[in-house]
């Protein structure tokens, strides 16, 4: 398999922020790369473009997270490209731009093994952690075996195969309309080269122990997960924000790209925000790393809720078990009972939180949702530098604003060249 050249791979590797209000729109990114797949593990540039002017005609942005490329091609490179091919104002709304760029995406001209790199990668990840797991087991069953023998690996594997393909079918798709019209034997078909000869060369076990079972269970591991939402490392995030013709207030659409196949785009997480009069009249919405933006909004992220819930949990099976009650029996409902009410409670905390934070943002000037934007995207960057992880979030901090009137503005933007030596670039609406 080549390597993998495409930026923000594997882990949520950037810090985003839309605000919206009836006034206007705040997008604010961070400027770190990260490339994930060379031989030194990652490396980090603070020179990445995250927020684009979508069209020149309206006030409509784009912002971009994970993995920065599409068909090996930078999405910076699309992006302009899509924008080139407008030649005016065509979008009734937000939602319509977001459906043409996909399309636009879909429509792109790719070689087979750019479009086979990306399922390449999730077959490669998935085979990583059936090893993985065939190993732990097998360790196992040696240190506890007696007198029965062992598990074959093959066996081993047939089952890690099969636990899987049980956890992907408990969360299908949902986007039903992918892949609807094909069939397993359609798909493969159409991937059973490539999934024999990956499995071939990845699978940790002797050529003597792979049989057709092990083969035609990766086949149904991989058709079950691309219809499911699970989400693969390479996914790109695509973020639409502004005002179309019909908009009388901003909205948002975003979803996550993950992969294309026989023709159709496999869409994860959508998400579509409208700021209206008897709707919500303002929202703040973070992307990829969340955490810090969470506590700001809702005053916990969701990382650290969990764990409040583990602990929640251990408390009162504890109580129980002193009590000399039985917690596998009348006990577990007990347990669940106080994790539900405790989950109720603090969501009701957390929408407070949240809704006076929104009273709030409600009335803020164009200028104060730029400066809101542009604090939760540093907050981050400070977080992830004064901690032991590596610097994900940082570099220069890109603030744009989107209204019906100015159209889209630069609040902060990085260059890469001197703006006094190319005075050219200071004219009104250049491209650069």
């Amino acid at each position: 398999m080549p390597m993998l050249t495409a930026a923000f791979l594997g882990e949520q590797v950037t810090a985003e922020i839309a605000i919206l209000n009836r006034s206007a729109v705040a997008l604010a990114a961070d400027s770190v790369l990260t490339l994930v797949g060379s031989e030194s593990g990652k490396k980090t540039f603070d020179s990445a473009e995250k927020i684009f002017e979508l069209s020149r005609y309206q006030p409509i942005g784009l912002m971009i997270y994970n993995n920065a490329t599409f068909m090996n091609v930078p999405l910076e490179v699309l992006i302009r490209r899509y924008r080139e091919t407008l030649t005016s104002g065509a979008f009734r709304v937000v939602a319509q731009a977001r459906s043409e760029f996909e399309r636009f995406l879909l429509g792109f001209k790719a070689s087979d093994a750019d479009r086979m790199e990306h399922f390449q990668l999730m077959l490669n990840s998935e085979i990583d952690t059936i090893n993985k797991t065939v190993l732990n087991e097998k360790i196992n069953a040696l240190l506890t075996r007696k007198k029965k023998r062992p598990a074959t690996l093959r066996r081993i594997a047939e089952g890690v195969i099969q636990k899987r393909i049980a956890e992907l079918t408990k969360v299908p798709l949902k986007n039903q309309v992918f892949m609807k019209d094909v069939s397993f034997e359609a798909f493969l078909q159409h991937f059973a080269s490539e999934i024999r000869s990956t499995t071939e060369n990845g699978l940790k076990t002797t050529m003597e122990e792979m049989s057709e079972s092990v083969f035609d269970g990766i086949g149904k591991l991989m058709f079950c997960l691309l219809k499911s939402e699970t989400r693969s490392p390479a996914y790109t995030g695509l973020v639409f924000a502004g005002l179309g013709h019909d908009d009388l207030f901003p909205s948002l659409e975003s979803v996550e790209l993950d992969g294309v196949y026989f023709g159709q785009a496999r869409t994860l997480n959508p998400q579509s925000i409208d700021i209206d009069r008897a709707g919500p009249t303002s929202a703040i919405v973070p992307f990829a790393q969340t955490d810090m933006a969470e506590r700001f909004i809702h005053g916990i992220d969701r990382n650290f809720e969990r764990d409040l819930q583990e602990l929640m949990s251990d408390m009162v099976k504890l109580v129980i078990e002193r009590g000399g009650g039985d917690v596998a029996g009348d006990g577990f409902s007990l347990v669940n009972e106080t994790l539900t009410t405790f989950r109720e409670s603090l969501k009701e905390l957390k929408d407070n939180a949240e809704a006076k934070l929104n009273s709030v943002v409600n009335h803020m000037s164009r200028k104060e949702l730029g400066e809101l934007a542009y604090s939760l995207v540093e907050l981050t960057s400070r977080k992830r530098r004064y901690s032991t992880e590596i610097e994900t979030v940082g570099g220069p901090i890109d603030v744009a604003i989107l209204t019906r009137n100015e159209g889209f503005i630069w609040v902060k933007r990085k260059h890469y060249f001197d703006l006094d030596l190319n005075p050219r670039f200071r004219l009104p609406k250049a491209q650069y």
